[in-house]
């Protein structure tokens, strides 16, 4: 990775198979995107950004597949001790 890409994780739910995740796979390789790696069973997908590229158009990208997409910081576990 250089210093021009950052690296980035989206949670995509729907997909169920490796033919899915390669449908993902490619949606992001023609967006010119880097180091990807696309885990249909936990439905992390992380890639390497590009510069000005912004997270909710790839997003879109993915949605327009058929797939629900969510930023993986949008998930966040609160942990206190009651």
């Amino acid at each position: 990775m250089n210093s021009q890409t950052e690296l980035s994780e989206l949670l995509v739910e729907g997909m169920s198979c490796s033919n899915c995740a390669m449908g993902v796979r490619k949606r992001l390789e023609k967006q010119g995107l880097g180091q990807i790696d696309v885990n249909f069973a936990t439905g992390e997908v992380r890639f390497e950004n590009i510069p000005n590229k912004p997270l909710s158009e790839i997003a879109e990208s993915i949605e327009d597949l058929g797939y629900a997409v969510s930023m993986k910081n949008e998930v966040k576990e609160e942990k206190k001790n009651s």
